[in-house]
C-alpha cells in the first residue's frame, strides 16, 4: 500500500511539474526547505540557492541535478589538499632526479667516501688558515695594547690613532672568529650531506656498508 501511494505521489508530482513548466515556459526546480519538506518552483529562493536541486523537463523527468555549492571551509580544504599533492609530486620528482645523479656520478660507495674526504680536507685547510690568522690577530692586539699602555704612562692620554688601530684589530679578529664558526658549521653540514648520499646510494645500488676490521687484525690478502 505504501509503495502504491509513493508511486501515485510521484506521478502526480511529475504531472504537476510538467503542467507548471508548460504554463510558465520556465524550467521547474525542486529543493528541500528549512523544514525538510520538498518544494518546487521556477525559481529557487535565495536562502536555498546553495543546496542541491533537481531540474525537470516538460514531462516532469529529472534532466539535471545541480550539486550544492561547497562551503568556504570545504573549498579551502580542497585547495590545501591540491597544494600538498602538488608539493609532494614536486618533491618526489626532485628525489628521482637526485637518485639518478647519484647513480650516474658514482660507481661505488667508496667513490662517495673519497669525494667526502677530499671536501672535508679542503675545509680543514681553510680552517687552519683562519686559526693562524686568529693567532696573528691575538699577537697584534697584544702588541698594540702594549703601545697604548706605554703611551699612557704617567697619566697621559694615549693618542687616538693608537686606540683606533686597536679597535680595528679587534674587529678583524671578530670577523675571523665568525668565519671559523661558519667553517665548522659547513664541515658538519658537508659530512651530513655525504652521509645521506652514502646511505641513499647503498639503498639504490644494493651495496652494503663494509665493516672495518678489528684493530690489530692482519690485512686480508
Amino acid at each position: 500500500m505504501a509503495n502504491r501511494c509513493a508511486i501515485a505521489t510521484a506521478v502526480l508530482l511529475s504531472l504537476a511539474l510538467g503542467a507548471a513548466q508548460a504554463q510558465t515556459g520556465k524550467r521547474v526546480q525542486c529543493w528541500t526547505d528549512s523544514k525538510g519538506q520538498r518544494a518546487c518552483g521556477d525559481a529557487v529562493p535565495p536562502q536555498y540557492a546553495q543546496q542541491q536541486r533537481e531540474l525537470f523537463d516538460e514531462q516532469g523527468r529529472v534532466r539535471q541535478v545541480r550539486p550544492r555549492e561547497k562551503t568556504a571551509a570545504e573549498v579551502a580544504a580542497e585547495e590545501k589538499a591540491e597544494r600538498e599533492k602538488a608539493e609532494a609530486a614536486l618533491q618526489a620528482q626532485k628525489q628521482r632526479d637526485y637518485d639518478r645523479f647519484l647513480l650516474e656520478s658514482y660507481g661505488s660507495a667508496r667513490d662517495i667516501e673519497r669525494a667526502r674526504d677530499e671536501r672535508l680536507n679542503m675545509i680543514d685547510g681553510r680552517r687552519k688558515l683562519i686559526e693562524k690568522q686568529l693567532a696573528d690577530n691575538d699577537k697584534a692586539i697584544a702588541q698594540q695594547q702594549t703601545r697604548i699602555d706605554n703611551a699612557g704612562k704617567d697619566g697621559k692620554k694615549p693618542p687616538a690613532p693608537l686606540l683606533q688601530k686597536l679597535d680595528e684589530l679587534k674587529q678583524t679578529r671578530a670577523a675571523n672568529e665568525k668565519s671559523l664558526a661558519e667553517i665548522s658549521d659547513e664541515k658538519q653540514k658537508t659530512a651530513d650531506r655525504y652521509g645521506a648520499d652514502l646511505a641513499r646510494f647503498r639503498q639504490l645500488s644494493g651495496e652494503t656498508a663494509k665493516t672495518p676490521p678489528p684493530a690489530g687484525a692482519p690485512p686480508k690478502p
